[in-house]
This record gives structure tokens, C-alpha cells and sequence, in this order.
């Protein structure tokens, strides 16, 4: 569910709308930029024969359209997609994409069906809550996935009591096994207690198996990990299962590689 209404761009976004500039493209490819699907599943869209052009069923991904082409899916026109930016509060035990062998809820049940083509930047695998970007703008999502310039901010629980000269050995920088140095940009002990301690942790790139890797090299039973930023965009006071639409500062913010 919504928390608020925010900033999306024009019908079409940056990449130039249904056709853009471009007087010929390649069905799948027009399908994608739109904002209805990935490039991966436009193709598969119109390899299994859900897709018309000027009313005739077309299998070839690669056919060529032009802007006067009328193209439908599931006969139901294409048009641009408005493009839509959220921030997800994932709760734990739901996953970004299907578990082979397991049962699981999906973080497309939480998001607003009326909405093509809306995807996670990126992943939060399915015991890590938190902060999750969505949008139906692929080449935003791939710069909130894989910027290493961004932020990427947690709170992590673990077991037991944690030293403050440990944090001090974190805060120095980590060498992790393929991975290298990791040298926190903020790191700060949030809570300490017999059973568990709580540590604030934000890295550049900020992947979760960077965590996972840091807690291994010195030991540390990780039990929680919790996001709560990436770049400009803070999770706040959204609750678990709810979304609220991102600001045109926090989408231009992760646009730049804002920290």
C-alpha cells in the first residue's frame, strides 16, 4: 500500500518515450523502453504470441516497428508507461524473485498492480529486511543497483556483546577473501547487550554479501540484517509491506550517484 503520491517523469520517462527519436526499432526493444517489461521478458512476451502489430500476431522480437505501428499486448494498446519511483519497506521472509523448492510471498504482491513493468534495483534476498528501490525506469534501476559510488546503509544485529575496539577495527577497513578492503564510510554501535548488539554500517556499493563477508572474517554470528538508505533515500518511518513514492530530489539524487 501507498503512504503518499510523489514524483514520477512524463509518459516515456528519459529514454525517449514509445518510438523517441529513433524512426525504426526492434519490437522487443520498443516494448522494453516503454517500460512494460524487461528486455528478457518483452522477447519471451512475443515468442509466446501475446503480441499484435498493426493486427497481426507477431513472433519475432526483432521485427522492426515504426512510430505509426500499432502495437498491442494481450490486445490492450501499448502506450509509455508514466514512470514510477518507490521505496519498499521489505519486510523479512518475502523475496524479490521466485525460491526454487520453496513457498514464498513476493515483493510484487506489496506493489501497485496498476502499474506496468515495476521492478526492484537490484536484490534484498529474502531474510533481509529493509529499504528496497522499485521502479519501471531500467536504467535507473541500474544505477540504484550498481553504482559504487552510492551509499548503502544497515543495521546489522549480532550475537553478543560487541567491543568498541572491535568497531574501531571495523571502522580501519576489513581485507574479505574476493573482495578486498572494505572500509566503512560511517560505522557506529547502536546498541550492546549480553545476547545481541546492534551496529550502524554504510558502505559504498554496500552489498549485503559485503556484510556477510565482513562478519565472517571477524567472527561474528550475524543473526539480522535491517537497510536503511541508499543514497538520498532514507527508509524512515515507513512501515514493513507499505511503499511511498520517492521525491524528484531522492530519483535525481540516485540519478547523480548522490551519496
Amino acid at each position: 500500500m501507498a503512504d503518499e503520491k510523489g514524483y514520477g517523469d512524463e509518459p516515456g520517462g528519459p529514454e525517449g518515450g514509445l518510438h523517441g527519436d529513433a524512426p525504426r526499432r526492434g519490437l522487443a526493444r520498443t516494448i522494453a523502453k516503454v517500460g512494460y517489461a524487461t528486455r528478457r521478458q518483452a522477447e519471451e512476451m512475443v515468442r509466446s504470441g501475446r503480441v499484435t502489430v498493426d493486427g497481426r500476431r507477431e513472433l519475432d522480437p526483432g521485427a522492426t516497428v515504426t512510430p505509426e505501428s500499432l502495437i498491442a499486448i494481450d490486445d490492450h494498446q501499448l502506450i509509455d508507461v508514466i514512470r514510477t519511483y518507490l521505496a519498499l519497506h521489505k519486510p523479512e521472509d518475502i523475496a524479490v524473485a521466485p525460491i526454487m523448492g520453496r513457498r514464498i510471498r513476493l515483493v510484487a504482491e506489496l506493489l501497485p498492480r496498476d502499474t506496468p513493468g515495476l521492478r526492484a534495483a537490484g536484490r534484498l534476498d529474502a531474510g533481509t529486511s529493509g529499504l528496497l528501490l522499485i521502479s519501471n525506469d531500467s536504467a535507473w534501476n541500474a544505477d540504484a543497483a550498481g553504482s559504487d559510488e552510492l551509499e548503502k546503509e544497515y543495521l546489522i544485529k549480532v550475537a553478543g556483546p560487541v567491543t568498541d575496539a572491535l568497531i574501531d577495527v571495523i571502522g580501519a577497513g576489513v581485507t574479505a577473501p574476493k573482495l578486498g578492503l572494505l572500509k566503512p564510510e560511517l560505522v557506529a554501535l547502536e546498541s550492546r547487550e549480553d545476547k545481541a548488539s546492534t551496529i550502524r554500517i554504510a558502505l559504498r556499493g554496500g552489498k549485503v554479501r559485503q556484510l556477510r563477508s565482513l562478519c565472517t572474517v571477524l567472527r561474528l554470528d550475524l543473526q539480522a540484517v535491517h537497510r536503511v538508505r541508499v543514497g538520498p533515500v532514507l527508509l524512515g518511518g515507513l512501515k514493513p509491506g507499505r511503499y511511498r513514492h520517492l521525491s524528484r530530489d531522492e530519483v535525481e539524487g540516485i540519478r547523480r550517484g548522490s551519496a
